[in-house]
């Protein structure tokens, strides 16, 4: 393919040659290794990555500052290096390529890698290397990584990839959300929380409410257990009892202390509060009243709930069956219909 010579924005000056061969020098550069002024020590293991401090410090500000942090110039800068402990040698080589390139590869690369990619060009303020990596996880997403991806998606605030992450799921709900679904206990409580708030669902809401029970009951096990694992003091089980309600007492170990006892019972506490507030995206006054008594009747989940949820839901209910209007000063919460009711309400009119 002949690539003509373009005028560029300014008028003036013209862009000839390969753009592939071009990043094929650039490439050739970096993997050289030659006229290197610079290094990067990257990993708990400081494995070394070498660089040309003109090249990356015009392709990234962040990187400049941290490459010149004194006069910003080039000509009086030296050989130096950088330590950066919290990167990841793969990913950090995948951003410093781009740079060199403007080149993404991430063929056969695992979700997790890719949520690395994201998190580390947007800690550098790539947003062209964010949006690579973002379209390459909407390519990837399936009934496997959905979840991965919508993790990822809530936890950097990316809407676009929310969006198709709801999509599918709404799509293939009825397989994704169910309790006996393992990859459902991948899922953050930001993410869970997003889907108890979609309103395209079709499932009802006794359905929702076991797939979150499962979830939160997963969530606070493994959380526990995290807790447990790091203390040395306690057991899952006794962390996971102590936490399920305020007045019960923690049976700590003898050989623990009293400060690794207090931080045992406050992460817990922390842990149960988060599960509360993904709870509340349950929508209970869609409920029946024999379903909200079948949840409420079973201990198990009695520490998942949010009892204001409940109490709402009931005196919703009641103004239901009783036809009375609802007093604005109650400050009832709204109960926005899922699509279910939407077109179970269509079905009746016709």
């Amino acid at each position: 393919m002949t690539h003509r010579p373009r005028l560029s924005v300014r008028g003036e000056n013209y862009v000839f040659g390969n753009p592939e061969k071009y990043a094929q020098d650039m490439e050739f550069l970096l993997t050289e290794g030659k006229f290197c002024d610079t290094r990067f020590l990257l990993g708990q293991k400081g494995y070394t990555l070498h660089g040309h401090k003109a090249i990356i410090a015009a392709r990234c500000p962040v990187i400049s500052k941290m490459l010149l942090p004194n006069t910003g110039d080039l000509m009086q800068s030296t050989t130096s290096s950088h330590v950066l402990k919290g990167c990841e040698p793969e990913v950090f080589r995948i951003l410093i390529r781009f740079l060199y390139t403007n080149r993404m590869n991430f063929e056969n690369m695992p979700t997790g890698k890719l949520h690395e990619v994201l998190r580390t060009a947007l800690k550098f303020q790539l947003p062209e290397l964010a949006k690579g990596t973002e379209e390459h996880l909407i390519k990837t997403i399936d009934r496997r990584t959905v979840f991965e991806v919508l993790n990822i998606a809530v936890k950097f605030k990316r809407s676009e990839l929310k969006n198709v992450c709801m999509a599918f799921i709404v799509q293939f709900e009825k397989e994704l959300l169910n309790p006996n679904n393992p990859t459902i206990f991948l899922l953050t409580p930001g993410a869970m929380l997003t889907i108890l708030k979609s309103d395209d669902l079709t499932m009802k809401e006794i359905e929702l409410f076991h797939v979150a029970a499962e979830w939160a009951n997963s969530y606070l096990e493994m959380s526990y257990q995290a807790t447990a694992n790091q203390t040395g003091g306690r057991s899952a089980s006794g962390a996971l009892a102590a936490a399920k309600g305020p007045y019960l007492t923690n049976k700590y170990s003898p050989g623990a202390g009293l400060n690794s006892a207090m931080s045992t019972r406050k992460r817990a506490t922390q842990v149960r509060r988060t599960v509360l507030f993904v709870m509340e995206g349950i929508r209970y006054g869609l409920m029946t009243a024999s379903e909200l008594k079948s949840i409420e009747s079973n201990g198990e989940w009695e520490h998942l709930i949010p009892q204001k949820c409940l109490a709402d839901a009931w005196r919703i209910i009641t103004f239901k069956h009783t036809g009375a209007n609802a007093d604005e000063r109650l400050n009832l919460p709204v109960t926005q219909p899922r699509r279910r009711a939407n077109a179970s309400r269509k079905k009746t009119d016709t």
